[in-house]
Parts: C-alpha cells; structure tokens; sequence
C-alpha cells in the first residue's frame, strides 16, 4: 500500500463486528479493521476465530469535512474573549469587589502603572482568582454530570445533536457575558464579578467541551478509517489550534479600539452563527442501524449509565488491550490536568512577574498557538515519514510531544526575561500532537459501538479535574508569588515526565505482540 497521506484511501462507516470470543478472556472481541480500506483483517491469533464481517461503504460526502472548520470558529470564539473575560473579572474585582475608583483599577495591567497600582494589583488578584476559582468549579461539576450522557447519546441518537447543543451552551455564555459587560461600561464597574458565574450556567447545562469532544472524536471514527483517522484527528487537532490562534490574534486589538462588550459580542455572534450553518450542513456520520439498542429509560438512569460506561472500560480484552487503553487515558487526563490548572494561574503569572498588558499576552499568545499550530500540520508529513522507518509513529509522536510539553514547562520555570518565555514556546514546537495520537491509540483498540462510552467517561474526569488541578494550582502559585510565581511550572514538567514513563510501559505492552499492534500504532 502507499503510505503517501491520504493516497488511495476511501472514507468510509465504520465496520460492525462480529461477536467472537477471544480464547484467552473469553471476552468478546473489540477488534476491527483499521488499516485502510484495501487492508485485511489483523490476522487471528487463534484457530477458531473468524475475522469481523464487513459493510458496504457509504458514499463519502464533502460534507464530512466541514467538523473541522466549524470547531475552529468555536474555538476563535472561545479565546477572542478568553482573555478580555479574564481582565473583567480583574477589573470589577478591583472597582465592585475592592471598591477602588473606576479610573485606578482601569490602570491595572497597562504600561502606565504606578507602584500604587502595582501594590493594588497583588491584592486584586487574589479576590479574582477566587472568582475565577468559582467559575471553573461550576464549569466541571455540571458538565460532568451531563457528560454521563453524552456517550450514550451520542451512540443512540447520532453525533450532530451534542455538537449542536455544545454550540448553543457557548453561545449563550458569551450573549450573557456581553450584557453583564455592558452593564458594567454604563456603571464604570459598578458591577459584581460573581455575575459571570452566571453566563457559565448554560454551557454547563448544555455541555462544554465535554459535549462537543466527545462528538467530535466520534464523528471522526465514524467516517474514517485506518491511517486516514490519524490524519483526520491531527486536523482536527490543527482546527482548534488555528482557531485558538485567529481569536487570540485579533482579540487584542479589538479590545484597544473596542471595549469587552464589543469583544464578547463578536464571540456570541460567531458560535451562534456557526450553530444556524452545523444544523443546516453537517451530515449525521452515525447510521441509524450502527446506533445503540439502549432504551430511553435506561439513558436517563445514572446508575446505569455509570455502570455501562464502567463495563466498557474495565471488561477483559485481548493482547492486554485493556491495561494499554488505560495507561492511555492516564496520559490524556495528566495532559488535560496540567493544561486546566496551568491556564487558570498563567495570565495571573506573567501579569505579576512581567506587568504584561492585555495586548502583549495575546500577542504572545498568538504565536505560542502559532509555533504549535505549523508544527501540528507538518505532523502530517511527519507521521507518514516516521512510518516509512518504524510501525510505532503514533506512539513516537506522543512521546516526542510529551518531551516537547516538559522542556516548555522547565523553560518557564526559569525564566527570568519575557524572551525566555518565547524560548520556551520553541521548546514546546511538538506539544499540539500528543492528543490526537492517544485518541488514535484509543479509537484504534475500540470497537465503534464503545467509543462514545469511553470517550465520554474520559470527558467526564477530564471535566471534573480542574476541580483539583486549578484548586492546586492557585494554592501553589498564591503561596509562592512573594517569592517566585513559576514555580507551579516545575509540578507541570514532573507530570509530563509521568506521562512519558506511562507511555514507556505502552511501548514494552505493544512489543510483547507486534503483529497485533502493527496496525493500531502505526
């Protein structure tokens, strides 16, 4: 076969299986077909199996490729106000919560500060973060409670509807978040920060991030297979990057000529726009006859669904599919904790260590989403090179962006001068490709009907650990701003370092049987 990206291969749904047992567990059978549309069955192990039965391709439609483009204008959306609805909450901590007068607090974070508004800053800073803290909790608790449902949604009524109901939740954040703005533009701040508590009601009710990545990651295993699904999900991966990096570019200087009304209306009007045209286009990738035979009661029983998500992710497989699958989501829950808690305290930290104003952070902003965003999209090129010389590329990128994410870390760690902070997002050129490898390595070793379980349940506790992460994190970074605000980096580098370890334990699994593995790592 030609391994060129994307040479000779059709989209295709994905294959049902068949209900084999494996000899050894006794357990049936998650294997399928992935290595393309033109490859076999992995060959059996033993005698008695027989390979999973096959059906007809649907037609692939253009269509198909329009997810990536629309979780890029969610994502644009997410960080053109990300930071501008981080210096709100400083802003009204500071003039509402603190009671300091309008045109004081409106000097915060700007290059005319004074050593009075310095001194200003260190005590508004700790009332924001707890504002903030508040957020994030009510932003976790409530998701994850829905999150139970989504992968069993997803696998009974089809991937579209989580990603509409995903946008509509952000869209609504951002409408509310825009009138608590304007208000407090007609006040001069006048206006409580815990308001903005209440924007995070909506996405929380109708699913953050959980919703919309579990549809997503879906969506994709359902229309590709084989190395296509590497590619797709490196795409992927590269759309919320690029969008990451268009809001976080324009969002700057938008705020200098505008205000954050304006910013967070351009926000809300994006997503809802995006919504009206996902609901028109997008196809639905799930087959109504692929869909799960779960009844509707049972979708609304926690327990049930908790305990059927548990069952999918702790029955015996075979080759020690299960322990691999679940050193993997290890690795993608230390990923997602270090990436929660470092966010919640690294605008705080470069605003007390280097006084950078709005403007500046999303400007560097832009270009650590930059740096990752180019080296992701030569990760296409990069894996097929990689699997010219060796049958583990998915495994070796995952490891080399672990790496990537360690270095980064120390770098920050001890940086002294802003250049040092660029520096640092040279180190960390790799760090976009570790997600979408390990969702490869996920997507590969399940069957289709049990990602939406697994996908879910991986959503859930990535949801539920910032509760943890971004606690932990603003208690290290609180207790040590007096002395060096960086130090929470140095926690961030040794969990990065566990994931490489964990991945090392992947790596001896995957050569204990590699004519089994070939294909799932490759």
């Amino acid at each position: 076969m030609n391994d060129e990206p994307h040479a000779h291969e059709t989209l295709v749904a994905k294959a049902r299986r068949s209900g084999y047992k494996d000899p050894e567990t006794g357990s049936t059978s998650s294997e399928e077909s992935l290595s393309g549309s033109v490859s076999s069955v992995v060959p059996a192990i033993a005698s008695n199996e027989r390979p999973p039965e096959t059906v007809p391709a649907i037609q692939p439609s253009l269509r198909i490729y329009l997810l990536e483009p629309f979780i890029l204008i969610l994502l644009f959306a997410y960080n053109f106000s990300s930071t501008v609805l981080k210096n709100e909450v400083i802003y009204q901590s500071c003039t509402s919560g603190l009671g300091y007068p309008d045109n004081v607090c409106r000097l915060l974070g700007t290059k005319n500060a004074t050593n009075e508004t310095k001194r200003i800053e260190e005590e508004v800073q700790p009332y924001a973060a707890r504002v903030t803290l508040v957020m994030r909790m009510v932003e976790c608790f409530i998701p994850a409670f829905c999150g139970l449902f989504a992968g069993a949604w997803a696998d009974r009524y089809g991937r579209k509807p989580l990603l509409m109901c995903s946008f509509l939740g952000y869209g609504l954040q951002y409408l509310i978040s825009a009138i608590i703005a304007y208000w407090a533009i007609q006040t001069h701040g006048l206006v409580s920060p815990w308001w903005y508590v209440l924007s995070i009601l909506p996405i929380s009710c109708l699913g953050s991030s959980v919703t919309y990545s579990v549809a997503a990651v879906c969506f994709i295993g359902d229309v590709s297979e084989g190395k296509v699904r590497s590619y797709r999900l490196i795409a992927y991966e590269l759309a919320i990057y690029v969008g990451l990096l268009l809001g976080s570019f324009g969002s700057g200087y938008v705020y200098e000529a505008t205000d954050a009304y304006v910013v967070l209306s351009i926000s809300a009007g994006s997503i809802l726009a995006a919504l009206f045209l996902l609901s028109a286009l997008l196809p639905e990738s799930l087959p109504k006859g692929d869909r799960s035979a779960t009844t509707p009661a049972n979708d609304r029983n926690v327990l049930s669904l908790l305990k059927d998500m548990w069952n999918s992710c702790s029955k015996p497989r075979e080759h020690h599919n299960r322990s691999i699958m679940l050193t993997i989501m290890v690795v993608l829950l230390l990923t997602a904790f270090v990436a929660d808690g470092s966010n919640s305290v690294f605008y705080l930290f470069m605003r007390a260590k280097f006084h950078w104003s709005v403007k500046q952070f999303t400007e560097y902003e832009s270009v650590s989403i930059l740096v990752p965003a180019v080296a992701g999209s030569g990760g296409v090129l990069f894996i097929w090179s990689l699997r010219k010389c060796t049958n583990s590329a998915v495994l070796w990128l995952a490891l080399v962006s672990l790496l990537s994410h360690s270095s980064s870390s120390l770098m920050k760690a001890f940086a002294m001068v802003s250049w040092q902070i660029y520096v640092a997002i040279g180190l960390g050129v790799f760090k976009s490709l570790v997600n979408p490898m390990c969702r490869t390595m996920i997507t590969n070793l399940l069957p289709a009907d049990e990602r939406g379980k697994i996908f879910a349940l991986l959503g859930v506790v990535q949801n539920l650990s910032p509760l943890v992460s971004s606690s932990l994190y603003y208690a290290i970074y609180t207790r040590t701003l007096d002395s060096d605000p960086g130090i929470f980096n140095l926690f961030s580098t040794f969990l990065y370092s566990l994931g490489i370890i964990l991945l090392g334990f992947v790596w001896l699994e995957k050569t204990k049987n590699r004519v089994y593995y070939v294909p799932l790592f490759r």
